[in-house]
């Protein structure tokens, strides 16, 4: 388990790590909803909103290499308050999804008000970074497993076990 000394306010600061924790979540839905008929094959935009609140915490991720729904659901203390802190943390969410859309790296899907990835973005460089940074890799695993988790559960479930509102 690593220990990370977090320095919130130069993560806050950094859009670009939002990018990567977005752009991972993004496809860690991706790769369940697609095989879901009742699914659409890319997160809403409010569910963005969430990912860096719970990315942030401290015990998330450090817990990462833990089933990160057991994480969340067994420590309350990172559910708790959760929409208070994402309603927070929307200015960071937005500067990252701002940064995202003018490189191209995802796009909003104006029918179905779904985040989806570009298909030109260099066949997803972000996919094929090899980051060294042991933080920023499990900041993508993080958001991966919880795009995962996003796409799995029902929209009413979320909100129950997260105390969240879509």
């Amino acid at each position: 388990m690593n220990n990370y000394n977090i320095n919130l306010f130069d993560i806050l600061q950094n859009p670009a790590i939002g990018v990567i924790a977005i752009h991972s979540f993004i496809e860690g839905y991706n790769s369940v909803a697609k095989h879901k008929e009742d699914r659409h094959n890319y997160p809403r935009l409010d569910y963005i909103f969430y990912i860096l609140p719970i990315i942030y915490d401290s015990y998330a991720i450090n817990n990462v290499k833990m089933e990160l729904y057991t994480t969340l659901t067994a420590n309350k203390n990172i559910t708790l308050g959760l929409q208070e802190r994402a309603n927070k943390m929307s200015g960071q969410t937005l500067d990252s999804l701002n940064l995202g859309f003018s490189k191209k790296i995802f796009y909003l899907n104006k029918e179905t008000f779904t985040i989806e990835l570009e298909p030109d973005y260099s066949k997803n460089i972000l996919s094929m970074m090899k980051i060294q940074s042991q933080f920023l890799s499990d900041v993508k695993k993080a958001s991966k497993r919880l795009g995962n988790i996003f796409a799995k559960k029902d929209e009413k479930v979320l909100q129950l076990e997260l105390n969240i509102r879509f």
